[in-house]
């Protein structure tokens, strides 16, 4: 039998309200020339079984002990036979044409990843990239990503070459956030993404949280560069988005309470150049008069939306 042009890859942990639903999503594609691997993370709620009585063709499930989505995922890559590798998190949803629009992408590019739109569940549907920006060649996934929602690809929506994760080297395990975004950051490094434009992808965040990790690509950069491991043309850039996953990180810690530890990480690990606006917010948050000015200007824009929302 024919290899399948993509493996899905669904990493599964105790999402038995929904799973059924994200297995529904995969079921009504256009294009049927997939196999799904569904990969149980040690899930309590009864989820594998429910996919086991899912009925689905050419689904197969691997059960492992709980170690994190990442393990989940590698399992899933290892296990694939497709050249192409798509996922799709547990709670999360495809439109039918979702896949076939990133194999037609796929099938016109030698690029290393093709993604789509998506859906924030979190924002009433809206989409999380402007829906003018036209489907293009990424060259540099850094500088597309700070002009387009920071994050723009997302588990759920993108598609890889399966031998670039085994060049790249597999998801990070064993780290509390970001993997997933440590894991575009290097394959960017390695070649040009292609985005479709199609808003074909549904990510449920309502529940995303907020805990203060560290991001790996800005820990990874440094040596990354030394390496020869980022193209001269994207050192620039590379700097740039780590500074802001950076940035992000401050803000984290100071949502969290945690201001010297926010305060020294603006101070030694941030270029105020790249980003005054950012960094001199967070800067003046780790003092206590610049604490109780943002706390005020919350406030007046809360009573604002509050009264807007009274008069309409």
């Amino acid at each position: 039998m024919a290899s399948p042009s993509v493996s899905i890859v669904v990493p599964l942990y105790n999402k038995a309200h929904c799973i059924l639903k994200t297995l529904s999503s995969v079921a009504s594609q256009g294009r049927t020339d997939f196999e799904l691997i569904v990969v149980d993370d040690g899930s309590t709620d009864g989820s594998a079984k429910l996919v086991k009585g899912a009925g689905m063709p050419d689904l197969r499930l691997i059960q492992q002990a709980n170690a994190g989505a990442s393990a989940a995922r590698n399992r899933g890559i290892a296990a694939a036979q497709g050249a192409w590798i798509a996922f799709l998190d547990g709670d999360d949803l495809w439109s039918c044409d979702h896949l076939e629009g990133l194999l037609r992408s796929a099938e016109e590019t030698a690029a290393v990843a093709v993604f789509s739109n998506l859906r924030l569940e979190s924002r009433a549907g809206q989409p999380l990239i402007d829906a003018a920006v036209l489907p293009q060649t990424v060259d540099d996934y850094f500088s597309f990503a700070l002009s387009h929602g920071n994050y723009p690809a997302s588990s759920s929506s993108i598609m890889v070459r399966r031998d670039e994760f085994f060049e790249a080297g597999l998801f990070a395990e064993g780290i509390a956030a970001g993997e997933d975004i440590d894991m575009w950051c290097r394959l960017a490094c390695r070649g040009p993404f292609v985005y479709n434009a199609r808003l074909s992808a549904t990510y449920t965040d309502a529940s995303s949280s907020n805990r203060a990790a560290a991001p790996l690509f800005a820990q990874r950069l440094p040596r990354l560069i030394r390496d020869g491991k980022v193209p001269p043309q994207l050192v620039e850039s590379a700097k740039r988005y780590a500074n802001f996953l950076m940035l992000e990180y401050a803000r984290q810690l100071l949502d969290h309470g945690r201001y010297a530890e926010a305060r020294a990480v603006l101070l030694n690990d941030c270029i105020a150049s790249y980003d005054a606006r950012r960094f001199f917010k967070r800067l003046s948050r780790t003092s206590p008069l610049g604490r109780m000015l943002f706390r005020l200007s919350r406030t007046d824009l809360v009573q604002w939306k509050v009264n807007s929302s009274a008069r309409h």
